[in-house]
């Protein structure tokens, strides 16, 4: 127990003022002559003894009025705890007064049926009221008090000690700047309605506390200021940032840096290690509108295990949420390809959800960027939107121009969060893939050629192939083309896999295709591939895999697709063709076996597992090999079908990296651009969607353009800095979808993370107030006090009545 005023408990010497009076004021006995001498002294030995039970327990009461007194006034408090009785301490307290009560009133009852004079039957009563009353309060002491004081001792879990409220204080603010504290009540931001509350508890701090204030979008490490006039600043100058770090730990960074700060503070007193004191109480102020969108679970037990150890660290959540949002939002907005032809068309792919009460009919307009800023509508739908339910739309865009395209989905109307109603894109074209295919006859390469021609032609990829023989391989310059293919090159000789393996470490694709020659061509030798040209040194070099033999299947194989994390099956599986490549049978194909820095993509599904796709990472570019013909029907049925043009497209892009450029990303995320092998790009300027640019330096040998630390949903523009250099770039950046899941924390989800009665949770300024108070002073019992203050001078008065009234003859 804490006391506000400890001094004033000088006044319970006051509670030996009753004692005094009753030792002065004793009644002194009257000489009385009645002739019945005997009758008279056995009434006056019963009315002894009867008046001195009646003064000893009026004296109790009065000493205990005055004592209630002196306490009321030195404010007395307890450690936080739930001080009330709960429902069956009150049923036992019940239970017992009852029992006690019908055993008065019964005893009495037996006792009135006796001839006892009256003095005697008073007397008895007398004593009865006494042992009953004793009887009782032991009843109660044992079975409701001791229980209850149990339960209290085990919720006050190692409280703080308690100190008066002028001790200053080590304060850290953590505001929650997420998408969700943009949600808008009464013309107010959730942030806002956090500043103002923290600005308004900033100036009611103690003189000479310092303050650390951070948001969930910083990593820095607290940086505690005396001068709280610059934490109120730095508190007004908080805005939403899409991206940021989950509360999680920016809870736990706030514990270790108040832990950090009380170990430098104590290693400046000159005592030694055990008897050094803190000067500051340390208290973590978190404001969020508890959006479980803005918390990780997986790493609760991590903080959860912090705020155990950190236990005299006063932990305050102020809730600014609205208990019942309401939303919709774009959860997601995706192109179907960050990359086309000049000229090609794009489909654009839209979720939508709900949450809470809202318009069902919803109205969502796609727009388009032109190279002036200005938007042109490309399209508008209205839908029906369902609370908990995805809601997706199809835009098409007919026709892409220009290096790169921008455009926004957005939400004809508003709502109270506004950040999700709006999403962007953004789509880069590029110049035809140059493809250099090699093959013994061009009749081997027509097929490859015209899929790639074809897939050029429908404008989804645009493509410029050139066919060489094998015999003018060696001759020709690699370094214009993006790929080279090798189609059933039958036996390719050092120097070639050595131009090769030198054309790939810059950053070439090579695609590698086994088969065998077409029947005109392969009547002296079937089987035209010398595995023995494919296991040299300089072919070990480049290759994933080393040729073994060809296998004809007895019953059809198909394609094992199962690992779909790698890009490759990612991208075949978001395109739908995953099902039907895997029930393409395969009738022959070459046993390869892979080397250790081969990686296998698919298998057949045969009992021998025989490789399907094998890849090699060789310098800065890759190797694919493929073991199943693409020129000949008598290998597999995929020849000649249309979901072999996806196949074929989707390997040239894959190994050209161009499916590896992602302009459409999450805030926050790292975006990597990469840079032609060719342009000296030395430095460039990235314009933001908030009309802020920074410059950025490139070094001579980066192979990408790599941007961190962007925490602005929008469209972004990358331009060159140098006048001789021709580059523009561009990309988007889009909320995660969980931030439109407005779903709140409920009490036992901040127990599984912060531990269950470690932290206090306020809704209002006011009741922020109170916790501080209790956990720094401990639980003000000031109005119990008065109550039983009343109750005993109630007692007292009603006795000092009663025990002098005349007895009723």
């Amino acid at each position: 127990m804490s006391l506000l005023h400890p001094a004033l408990m000088f006044g319970l010497v006051l509670a030996g003022i009753p004692i005094l009076l009753h030792l002065l004021l004793k009644a002194k006995p009257k000489r009385l002559i009645f002739p019945a001498l005997r009758l008279i002294q056995q009434n006056r030995r019963q009315n002894v003894r009867r008046l001195q039970l009646r003064h000893l327990w009026l004296l109790l009461l009065r000493i205990g009025v005055i004592m209630l007194i002196v306490i009321a006034i030195t404010r007395p408090s307890l450690p936080a705890a739930n001080y009330s009785l709960v429902w069956h301490e009150w049923l036992r307290l019940f239970v017992v007064v009852g029992i006690g009560l019908g055993a008065y009133y019964g005893i009495l009852a037996w006792w009135k049926r006796h001839s006892w004079s009256r003095n005697q039957f008073l007397t008895r009563r007398t004593m009865l009221r006494g042992g009953a009353g004793a009887g009782t309060a032991l009843l109660v002491l044992l079975l409701v008090f001791w229980p209850y004081a149990r339960r209290v001792a085990a919720e006050i879990k190692d409280p703080a000690p308690r100190v008066a409220e002028n001790i200053p204080v080590a304060a850290v603010f953590v505001f929650d700047t997420s998408a969700s504290m943009s949600y808008r009540e009464e013309n107010q931001t959730r942030l806002q309605a956090a500043q103002q509350i923290a600005r308004d508890h900033l100036s009611r701090l103690p003189s000479g506390s310092k303050v650390a204030v951070t948001g969930s979008h910083e990593s820095a490490s607290l940086a505690f200021s005396l001068d709280l006039q610059s934490a109120r600043s730095r508190i007004d100058s908080y805005e939403i940032k899409a991206a940021g770090h989950p509360l999680n730990d920016r809870l736990r960074s706030a514990l270790l840096g108040q832990e950090d700060d009380r170990r430098r503070v104590t290693a400046e007193q000159n005592v030694p290690e055990d008897r050094r004191q803190d000067r500051y109480l340390r208290e973590i102020y978190l404001f969020t509108d508890l959006a479980r969108s803005a918390w990780r679970e997986e790493s609760s037990s991590l903080l959860r295990d912090e705020m155990e150890r950190l236990k005299t660290i006063g932990v305050y959540l102020i809730d600014v949420g609205q208990k019942n949002p309401s939303n919709v939002g774009i959860t997601s907005i995706r192109p179907s390809r960050d990359t086309v032809p000049q000229g090609g068309s794009l489909r654009l792919d839209i979720s939508l959800s709900a949450t809470g009460n809202v318009k069902s009919e919803q109205t969502v307009e796609c727009l388009l960027t032109e190279a002036d800023g200005k938007q042109v509508k490309a399209g508008q739908q209205t839908t029906t939107v369902d609370p908990g339910l995805q809601k997706q739309l199809t835009f098409e865009i007919p026709r892409v121009n220009g290096r790169y395209q921008q455009g926004e989905a957005r939400i004809v109307g508003s709502d109270p969060l506004t950040m999700d109603d709006v999403g962007y894109f953004t789509v880069q074209t590029l110049q035809p893939l140059k493809v250099l295919v090699v093959a013994e006859s061009a009749a081997v390469a027509q097929k490859h050629i015209d899929a790639l021609n074809y897939i050029a032609s429908a404008n989804v990829t645009a493509y410029k192939t050139t066919y060489l023989s094998a015999g003018r391989l060696g001759d020709a310059d690699l370094k214009p083309f993006d790929l080279v293919c090798l189609v059933n090159l039958s036996s390719p000789d050092e120097t070639t896999w050595t131009k090769l393996q030198s054309y790939v470490a810059a950053g070439g694709g090579l695609a590698v295709f086994l088969g065998s020659e077409n029947a005109a061509a392969a009547v002296k030798n079937p089987e035209r591939i010398d595995p023995v040209a494919y296991s040299s040194d300089a072919a070990k070099s480049i290759l994933p895999a080393e040729l073994v033999a060809t296998v004809a299947f007895r019953t059809p194989q198909y394609m094992d697709l199962r690992n779909s994390q790698h890009p490759l099956l990612k991208r075949f599986d978001e395109l739908q063709a995953l099902t039907e490549l895997g029930a393409t049978e395969i009738l022959k194909c070459w046993n390869v076996k892979p080397f250790d820095v081969g990686i296998v993509i698919a298998r057949y599904s045969g009992p021998r597992e025989i490789p399907a796709l094998v890849e090699r990472r060789v310098g800065e570019g890759r190797v694919l090999m493929m073991t199943t013909s693409i020129d000949k029907q008598d290998w597999n049925l995929l020849v000649g079908t249309p979901w072999y043009l996806v196949v074929a497209d989707q390997l040239m892009q894959y190994l050209s990296q161009q499916a590896s450029l992602r302009c459409n990303e999450i805030v926050g995320s790292e975006v990597s651009l990469p840079l032609d092998h060719d342009r000296k790009l030395k430095k460039v300027i990235l314009r933001m969607p908030d009309f802020k640019q920074r410059t950025q330096e490139i070094s001579n040998d980066a192979k990408t353009l790599l941007f961190r630390d962007l925490t602005t949903i929008g469209s972004y523009q990358i331009d060159t800095a140098e006048a001789e250099v021709d580059y523009h770039s561009a990309f988007s950046l889009n909320l995660p979808a969980r931030e439109s899941d407005l779903t709140r924390l409920e009490k036992h989800d901040l127990d599984l993370m912060l531990g269950e009665g470690r932290y206090s949770l306020s809704q209002d300024p006011k009741d922020l107030e109170k916790h501080i108070k209790d956990n720094r002073l401990g639980q003000e019992i000031y109005g119990l006090v008065v109550a039983m203050l009343v109750g005993i001078f109630a007692m007292e008065q009603f006795t000092a009545t009663w025990f002098y009234r005349t007895d009723e003859v």
